[in-house]
């Protein structure tokens, strides 16, 4: 004989079941270990995410305004530099040498190249760089050329006269063990998203 049960009936076998496994220690115990296994695994996938995939960082300073302004949030993608080397004109995340901040810049030169700073205009490779972009002002003191190093780049801050960046001997070119990754976009606040 098929007996049939109705909702009310079914419902009310679901609460004796969940008052059975209340009192059940083992049950209780297994249930918390899951949950903590859950949320173990949750929390290793987000740290691992942020520290080799993406990450958002908030601008703190002026020195690549008014491309970014002090406060916005960026979203700094870290993979690209696995397979690739960073480029002229690109927007990095990087560590100073004995830093344990990150800064933003602007690479302006790769490997070999030659920069120099002379009547308030960079030089690249013995041609005046075009930064009309994003700077139009001129930079206050100068810099006798010096070739980027293998395995570096030169960096700048967009706010050329409030930026310490490659040009103090301090910091110099970044290695690019130094560079953690590229920025694509602001992401806040939303009136001001834009990407890279």
């Amino acid at each position: 004989m098929d007996r049939k049960i109705d909702k009310k009936q079914l419902n009310r076998l679901r609460k004796n079941a969940e008052t059975l496994h209340e009192k059940d220690e083992a049950f209780k115990k297994a249930s918390d270990r899951d949950f903590a296994l859950w949320l173990l695994i949750v929390l290793v996938a987000a740290f691992a995410v942020r520290l080799f995939l993406f990450e958002p960082i908030r601008v703190s300073g002026d020195s690549m305004y008014d491309t970014l302004i002090d406060g916005e949030r960026m979203f700094v993608e870290k993979v690209s530099y696995w397979f690739e080397r960073p480029q002229r004109g690109e927007i990095i995340i990087c560590y100073y040498p004995n830093h344990t901040t990150t800064c933003v810049k602007r690479v302006i030169g790769v490997p070999g190249d030659r920069i120099a700073i002379l009547g308030g205009e960079i030089y690249l490779n013995g041609e005046k760089l075009d930064e009309s972009a994003y700077w139009e002002d001129i930079i206050w003191s100068d810099m006798a050329e010096i070739t980027v190093p293998e395995d570096c780049v030169f960096v700048m801050g967009d706010n050329r006269n409030g930026s310490s960046d490659s040009r103090n001997p301090l910091v110099g070119p970044i290695p690019y063990n130094r560079v953690v990754g590229r920025v694509r976009s602001v992401i806040w606040p939303v009136a001001r998203a834009r990407t890279f």
